[in-house]
């Protein structure tokens, strides 16, 4: 089933409960979260809302009580809080603060030798620079799942949430760069689909980043899935036969599931989409082994009754 307005992850901060941390934790920057009020442009606000609450994400309390997750898979909450995790609380628990004095908050500095998070924050930065003031909301968004991409990374036990905001950080940044203006004009609203109806969204080689022309027939899909009442989201993802199979085969569940959270984000329930991926052996167009073949480098979004 479809919610009836687009959905963001976050409640107001003021429903988020303390959680388990204090008792746990002697650090002063999470106690400030608390009598701590938000200043500064929209941006800083919504910034210190999502450093806050990954701050306060690690403990006993599980997403039912929360209230919510930070990310769609619920993996920012532990229930071992351990000295690496709560430096990590409280270094989301100062950035929180920063951003709640109107403070400039940067985006993490990544490792010298991760080249992808360097190309990944310079387009950040870019988005940046017209998203504070464009689109606030999204961009905090942006800034905070990539800093829980790289600043996750450095605990061992925080690997799977760091994937996960990974994931999320597609999601986002495409949002985020709709929202500037990259994406076309939205189609108007669509008439209810036929049962089976099917979306197809493509991606470049080696890719799981959507983009702007994906966003728009996302877009139609949600609409068309609210308008006809489907129940169901089948996304599957594919890819052309470069690379090795198994290596393919990741990379079609990549595919799906950065779909699966921009749906989410665009107003489907996680619970109502199935997605999986099968790597090079659906081809939309037969080629041999190592073509790179653009029409199969694709998730294929189909509605269900």
């Amino acid at each position: 089933m479809l919610s009836s307005r687009f959905r963001r992850f976050l409640p107001p901060l003021g429903l988020l409960p303390a959680l388990a941390l204090g008792g746990c934790i002697g650090t002063s920057a999470l106690d400030e979260l608390d009598q701590s009020r938000p200043m500064g442009s929209p941006f800083s606000q919504a910034l210190y809302k999502d450093y806050a609450y990954l701050a306060r994400s690690f403990g006993d309390v599980g997403p039912a009580e929360n209230g919510a997750a930070f990310d769609a898979d619920e993996s920012m909450t532990i229930s071992d809080v351990t000295a690496d995790v709560a430096d990590l609380a409280n270094a989301y628990a100062e950035k929180a603060l920063a951003a709640a004095r109107g403070d400039e908050v940067v985006p993490e500095a990544p490792p010298t030798d991760n080249q992808e998070a360097e190309s990944l924050r310079l387009r950040l930065l870019t988005d940046l620079d017209a998203g504070r003031d464009k689109a606030p909301i999204d961009a905090a968004r942006a800034q905070a799942d990539f800093d829980c991409w790289i600043m996750n990374a450095r605990v061992e036990s925080q690997k799977r949430a760091s994937q996960q905001c990974r994931r999320s950080l597609d999601a986002s940044l495409a949002l985020l760069e709709r929202d500037l203006g990259t994406a076309p004009a939205p189609p108007p609203p669509a008439a209810a689909a036929a049962p089976g109806a099917s979306y197809t969204v493509y991606f470049d080689w080696d890719s799981w980043t959507l983009s702007a022309q994906a966003l728009t027939t996302l877009q139609s899909a949600i609409d068309a899935a609210r308008a006809g009442r489907q129940a169901t989201i089948s996304i599957v993802g594919h890819t052309d036969t470069s690379g090795s199979s198994a290596y393919n085969q990741g990379l079609s569940v990549r595919r799906a599931n950065v779909v699966k959270d921009v749906l989410v984000q665009m107003g489907a329930r996680p619970e109502a989409i199935q997605a999986s991926g099968v790597g090079e052996s659906d081809l939309a167009v037969q080629t041999g082994d190592g073509v790179r073949e653009p029409k199969n480098r694709r998730s294929v979004v189909t509605l269900v009754p």
